[in-house]
């Protein structure tokens, strides 16, 4: 029971990182979306709002790999601390299945906006 209370806590640790990452891909999916609707789609809407799109998705990108840093920090150094082996591959798997499940999402949004 103490081992599944310490994993619990230690994946408890590492959820606001989580969540900011999967933020940080909903904006770099949003904001490259809405370059693409701007450059291709739109023909009213100005082309003033493209670098704030694109800033947007390069912001969110920006914010995904900064909370890849710090969850990389947060987890423990020594194996004694550590309670799964390999967490750091497991985690980061978890973290680019997230990017390419939003990369994905990005690409069909693109698609079907575009057709």
């Amino acid at each position: 029971m103490d081992k599944t209370d310490g994993q619990v806590k230690s994946e408890l640790k590492l959820l606001p990182f989580m969540l900011v990452k999967l933020l940080g891909g909903f904006v770099t999916v949003f904001g490259f979306t809405a370059a693409v609707v701007i450059v291709t789609r739109k023909p009213g809407l100005p082309f003033a709002y493209l670098p704030l799109s694109l800033l947007l998705g390069v912001s969110g990108v920006a914010i995904f790999l900064l909370s890849s840093r710090l969850m990389e920090k947060r987890q423990p150094v020594n194996k004694a601390e550590a309670l799964v082996p390999d967490r750091s591959k497991s985690t980061s798997m978890l973290s680019w299945a997230i990017l390419l499940l939003l990369a994905a999402i990005f690409l069909l949004c693109s698609y079907f906006m575009t057709r």
